[in-house]
């Protein structure tokens, strides 16, 4: 498993992953195959996007309406009264958005358009080291096409 680490500045920033994470997959010799990435925490989130600042931001004023800081209606978040920790719309972000994806790699490198990135996004409040997890797809095996196996078995 592969590991990056992001310094993230925390509320609303965002990190695009992808040539780390290709890097990282070229470097650890993998086959062809989807990678998983995972985002350790709860109060961040994964996609891929087209990574532009008015698609950022679209993002993050569309996730803004739905677990805006302050309930509409001056309530606190329930989060917030059972743990004190005032992020309780954090949690809600990250978990719309999740915090793992799979990526297609082949050849050697990530087979996904050229406009479309891993983005890591950070909805906590304050600065936090952020661990990302890299699933590699294993290397190619010499196994026999289903095909092959019927063949042989007669």
């Amino acid at each position: 498993m592969i590991e990056l680490t992001v310094e993230s500045t925390g509320l609303n920033s965002h990190y695009d992953l992808t040539d780390r994470i290709a890097a990282a997959l070229q470097e650890h010799g993998t086959g062809d195959g989807l990678a998983g990435v995972f985002a350790h925490g709860s109060t961040i989130g994964l996609t891929v996007m087209r990574y532009e600042p008015g698609a950022v931001q679209d993002l993050l004023r569309t996730l803004e309406r739905i677990a805006p800081e302050s309930p509409a209606d001056g309530s606190r978040y329930l989060h917030e009264l059972t743990t004190a920790d005032p992020n309780g719309f954090s949690h809600l972000k990250s978990s719309l958005l999740g915090t793992s994806l799979l990526v297609p790699f082949r050849d050697g490198r990530l087979a996904m358009s050229p406009s479309h990135r891993v983005v890591l996004f950070d909805f906590d409040l304050k600065p936090a080291t952020r661990r990302v997890f890299v699933d590699a797809p294993r290397a190619a095996t010499t196994t026999p096409r289903t095909d092959e196996i019927k063949e042989n078995s007669r």
